[in-house]
């Protein structure tokens, strides 16, 4: 089916009867430019994208679709999503890039959860890290990892679902494997 010929109240009914299909497409093609443009203007690059479709979907599917229940049809779906999005993320940048987390990599830290035991395989971990472009992985990592924080806490702190922060920590990992030279693998 060519999702773009539908019209907002069709996309709307769509999203309402839970058509996945439909709903893949309106986060990842529909929201496609939405979500660039966020990325550069609300977050500065410093994010992943897939993390932007990841939170946007949580929140408008959060109570049954509650966001999505509340559009009246008095503008477009897109100008309506993006007035939305945008109050949405600003006040997440707020909560996820400027709220300070140490990222201390003492030797009391280390537990030996990604390295070995070995002090060159600790060196290398800790050179890759300060090599991360995202703050947010390298933190990541750094508290699930390396500190031994519980997810459920960690989430919480971030403001985030522990299901979110999962799949952060992957990307995380990819990231960390790829800048220590060793194969792009998934845990």
């Amino acid at each position: 089916m060519d999702y773009d010929l539908l019209d907002d109240h069709e996309l709307i009914d769509g999203i309402l009867n839970n058509n996945q299909p439909l709903i893949k497409y309106f986060f990842t093609k529909k929201c496609s430019g939405l979500l660039a443009y966020i990325l550069m203007n609300v977050f500065d690059g410093n994010i992943d994208k897939r993390e932007l479709v990841s939170e946007l979907y949580l929140f408008m599917a959060h109570n049954e679709w509650q966001v999505f229940r509340k559009f009246q049809f008095r503008s477009t779906l897109m100008t309506y999503v993006t007035v939305v999005a945008v109050r949405f993320f600003l006040k997440k940048r707020t909560q996820l890039i400027d709220s300070p987390f140490t990222t201390d990599l003492n030797e009391k830290t280390w537990k030996g959860h990604i390295t070995g035991n070995s002090i060159d395989q600790r060196l290398d971990v800790q050179s890759a890290l300060r090599k991360m472009a995202n703050a947010r992985y390298r933190m990541v990592i750094e508290k699930l990892d390396l500190q031994d924080v519980r997810p459920e806490q960690l989430a919480e702190d971030m403001n985030i679902t522990v299901d979110n922060l999962y799949n952060i920590h992957r990307r995380a990992l990819v990231q960390l494997r790829m800048l220590m030279g060793r194969k792009e693998e998934y845990v």
